[in-house]
């Protein structure tokens, strides 16, 4: 029996490999990628956005018609200017439409498939490892159900994968220029990306530990990092000059708090008509958003402080919302006629997304073991970084599935190095670095 299983396995590998060597799979892969998710856009097509959604496309409207980043006629600064900024100028090109900006979107996830297949080309060192990962990249379903969703998580990888694929592509002074450009731009659609540039810089742009490469390496990411602010400093500009404060948003201190108080559960407040009483005291209102989102951020502090155990103990709940479910992109078609006439094959795609999400979340810390194991080189270790400064940023404000949406490319592609890792040996070939 043990030798039949063996034999099975080695059938199943072998099968595998064939497939990932084939001329034409990467392409089918392309195939499938964009033809699931143009389905989607077209079969079960969200005309009206609602929650967070819809407050981008009005942002992004007013933008492209007065030339205001203003809510009720009131200048904002609560969410970064970055995706409503992109969409007006979609609209001023294109007219103003939730099927312009889901286009782009097909557009932007189109592009991240072949800059994660070059990404994982580069930071694994291994042809197949990129086979695989567009593989499953391109059939996993919540990555999928985003296109037609006007958030800013496909605009926000797109960003990321991006930026490393200039960090990536060799040591050249404008490509480490390029990338900084790109981490500042998506720094003002994600303001934690500022946390996230000197550490994939610094281990994307070394390659090994002695004190020179060290030395070469800081330096390098320091570039990266002023780079990226200079190309943050108009927004922030702006906002000191119109709001009195040098911020690129006044949704922090809300933030802190809606994940720190005592009702929170590791996860944000659901019910903003019965909000915890310490949430109610920061007053938030649009007319008084920067003196709110101090108020907030006091009330937060405070409260960590004297209840330090209790922050201690919301970490575990708070890591497992941020890790544990999938699928949240279903919420986004709770409101739409498809939903309500086929809400059975909505349940039922949203189990296999969780068991396909589960499987590959397996592999992350089997090759995390691995990567210790091996004394890997720093460059192999960049998706760790982005999985481990999103969870501590989720561990400090509040674990949400949806957080860990740009983080998925790379936990796919450690899933992929695993897996190929028993499938096949290495060889020369693969070993080698791509040019």
């Amino acid at each position: 029996m043990a030798a039949e299983s063996g034999c099975m396995r080695k059938l199943i590998f072998a099968l595998l490999l064939r497939m990932l060597q084939h001329s034409y799979f990467v392409p089918l892969c392309f195939t499938v990628f964009v033809g699931i998710r143009l389905a989607l856009l077209l079969l079960i097509p969200i005309a009206e956005p609602f929650s967070d959604s819809a407050w981008y496309l009005s942002r992004a409207i007013t933008l492209a018609e007065q030339g205001t980043y203003s809510e009720r006629g009131i200048l904002t600064a609560y969410w970064p200017v970055g995706y409503p900024a992109f969409l007006a100028l979609l609209f001023k090109v294109a007219g103003a439409s939730v099927l312009v900006a889901q286009l782009a979107n097909l557009a932007l996830a189109a592009i991240s498939f072949w800059l994660l297949y070059f990404v994982v080309r580069n930071f694994l060192h291994d042809e197949l490892v990129a086979r695989g990962t567009v593989l499953l990249f391109a059939i996993y379903p919540n990555n999928a159900a985003y296109v037609p969703v006007l958030l800013t998580e496909t605009l926000y990888t797109f960003l990321l994968l991006a930026a490393c694929f200039y960090l990536l592509s060799g040591r050249h002074w404008l490509q480490t220029v390029i990338a900084g450009v790109v981490f500042g731009l998506a720094t003002i659609v994600k303001t934690q990306t500022i946390l996230l540039i000197p550490i994939l810089a610094f281990l994307a742009l070394l390659d090994s530990w002695s004190i020179k490469k060290v030395a070469r390496a800081g330096a390098c990411a320091i570039a990266v990092l002023v780079i990226a602010l200079v190309v943050v400093m108009p927004w922030a500009v702006r906002n000191y000059k119109l709001l009195g404060a040098v911020v690129l948003s006044t949704n922090g201190g809300t933030t802190l708090l809606s994940g720190n108080n005592p009702s929170v559960v590791g996860d944000y407040l659901h019910d903003y008509s019965d909000k915890d009483p310490l949430y109610e005291q920061a007053k938030f209102s649009v007319e008084d958003q920067i003196n709110a989102d101090r108020r907030a951020r006091a009330l937060a502090i405070s409260w960590i402080m004297d209840n330090p155990g209790q922050f201690v103990r919301l970490i575990p709940k708070k890591v497992f919302r941020l890790w544990a479910p999938d699928g949240e992109a279903e919420w986004m078609y709770q409101d739409t006629p498809f939903y309500e006439q086929h809400w059975a094959w909505f349940r039922f795609v949203r189990i296999v997304n969780q068991v396909f999400y589960g499987i590959t979340l397996l592999f992350f810390p089997l090759a995390l073991w691995k990567l210790l194991a091996m004394r890997a080189a720093p460059v192999m270790c960049i998706g760790v970084a982005v999985v481990l400064v999103f969870t501590l940023i989720s561990i400090i404000f509040s674990g949400q599935s949806r957080f860990h949406f740009p983080a998925m490319p790379f936990v796919l592609a450690y899933a992929a190095w695993i897996v190929i890792g028993f499938a096949a040996p290495r060889t020369p070939e693969r070993e080698a670095a791509p040019k």
